[in-house]
């Protein structure tokens, strides 16, 4: 059996950089999503028909959405146990 892992330890940024990093990805994801389902076509060629783009778009906002979900859930977890000690 192998020995248990030890985690490194992080400066003490990293966490929040890491933190807000993936909320703003998760906005971007979702933002992008709904310029997808909304973006004309005239305007924006993006070579999707219009079935593919609105796939895609809901796609991408419910991987934002479950991203932020698990984020929030990750964060108020630490915050949790962070008091409990």
């Amino acid at each position: 059996m192998l020995p248990p892992r030890r985690e490194r330890p992080q400066p003490k940024g990293f966490h929040k950089v890491v933190f807000y990093f993936t909320l703003i990805m998760t906005l971007i994801y979702i933002a992008a999503g709904f310029f997808l389902i909304f973006a004309d076509v005239r305007q924006y060629n993006l070579g999707l028909p219009e079935n593919m783009k609105i796939i895609l778009g809901g796609v991408l906002i419910l991987y934002g959405i479950i991203r932020f979900v698990r984020v929030y859930q990750k964060n108020s977890q630490k915050r949790h146990d962070k008091f409990r000690d």
